[in-house]
């Protein structure tokens, strides 16, 4: 009964918003053709940036967390996407592709290693790139309550700069001929990796720093699958997108 509206919700978050945000979550769907009721299926979610007019939250049901899907879900679309690190969205053409510096950050804070008494080594290598996230997180709450000029002004002066001593050191460090721990190796690869979509937001002052907004939509949702668990068939699967979309937005 409700799929029309659904349906018109998707393409107006499409043709309307200039900047989304996209993440996607587990789902366990226990009749679906071919597959065991144990694999995981997916929850993706799509919702509209914080200055965008038209509010609006849209779940879908997938069996895949495909770049194909991803292409699917986003047929069409044509502005600015706020990701994770997820490499399927990087196939997406036609959008300008900015990811998530808390990804970021968290990756090279799990890598800091601990002292005796349980701290965190800020004296090691991998805790200068927390360093270097945690500069780039105090300027943009100092900007915060600016308009979009006065912010994209400051990122200019202040973050860019920051930016480039960051992914400087970050060759530098991947570059030494010594033992780096495995988690340092993988946030340093993850960085430079993800240079040109964390670099985006000195380009335009209405891309935010994190991904948050997606992950906040999408919390509910993974609180309460501890609750139900599973969706029994495919078609319930996707009555709960439609009821959830309805219900966030």
């Amino acid at each position: 009964y409700l799929e029309s509206l659904y349906n018109l919700m998707l393409e107006q978050l499409k043709d309307n918003c200039e900047l989304l945000h996209c993440d996607e979550t587990t789902i366990q769907c226990n009749k679906e053709k071919g597959r065991k009721a144990s694999t995981n299926s997916y929850m993706w979610v799509l919702c509209s940036g914080e200055q965008e007019e038209n509010k609006g939250v849209v779940f879908k049901y997938e069996p895949s967390r495909s770049s194909e899907t991803a292409k699917k879900f986003l047929n069409g679309y044509t502005g600015i996407l706020v990701t994770d690190g997820y490499a399927a969205y990087n196939e997406i053409e036609g959008i300008t592709h900015a990811e998530c510096w808390a990804h970021c950050r968290r990756y090279f804070y799990e890598s800091v290693p601990l002292d005796e008494h349980k701290q965190m080594d800020t004296s090691c290598e991998a805790y200068k790139g927390v360093e270097f996230c945690n500069e780039l997180f105090k300027i943009e709450e100092e900007i915060a309550e600016l308009n979009n000029e006065q912010r994209l002004k400051i990122r200019q002066e202040k973050s860019a700069p920051i930016l480039k001593n960051f992914f400087n050191w970050v060759t530098l460090v991947s570059s030494k001929k010594i033992v780096l721990n495995n988690k340092l190796n993988k946030a340093l690869t993850y960085a430079s990796n993800q240079r040109k979509e964390l670099s985006e937001f000195l380009n335009d002052a209405r891309i935010p720093l994190t991904n948050s907004r997606a992950e906040r939509t999408i919390r509910p949702f993974a609180i309460h699958r501890k609750n139900w668990l599973f969706a029994d068939t495919v078609e319930g699967a996707k009555t709960n997108a439609v009821m959830y979309s309805l219900i966030e937005s």
